[in-house]
């Protein structure tokens, strides 16, 4: 049962890139998951956590939006997602931006996570 998380970090990453990533969100998150963008401010909650889930926020405004796993690392109940984010932006262009997504993991949840990117 030791890597029962790691099950539960491909499973969710698989939702990801299906654009379900709300569901693996209420199946994978704990009640009071920590998550933060960069150095703002963390949010502590799944309830004030919803919004920053895998880009749904740009999924409202980019009904193309695609996000693909590239690589994937893990450590002590932890896993590390490279993310590429491809979607077209508001003149047109293509937007394709990385970012990165590290994962604390207890009891098959998420317990904070932390994503990093070029601002």
């Amino acid at each position: 049962m030791e890597d029962q998380w790691k099950n539960a970090n491909e499973d969710l990453n698989q939702l990801i890139e299906l654009g379900k990533g709300r569901e693996g969100f209420e199946k994978y998150y704990a009640e009071d998951v920590v998550m933060q963008e960069n150095e703002t401010e963390p949010r502590i909650g799944k309830n004030t956590s919803r919004e920053l889930c895998f880009g749904e926020e740009t999924a409202k405004k980019h009904a193309d939006l695609k996000l693909t796993i590239i690589s994937t690392a893990y450590g002590d109940h932890l896993s590390i997602q490279e993310v590429m984010f491809d979607y077209t932006g508001d003149s047109g262009e293509h937007i394709h931006y990385p970012e990165v997504a590290v994962r604390h993991w207890q009891d098959g949840l998420v317990i904070r996570e932390k994503f990093y990117y070029a601002s």
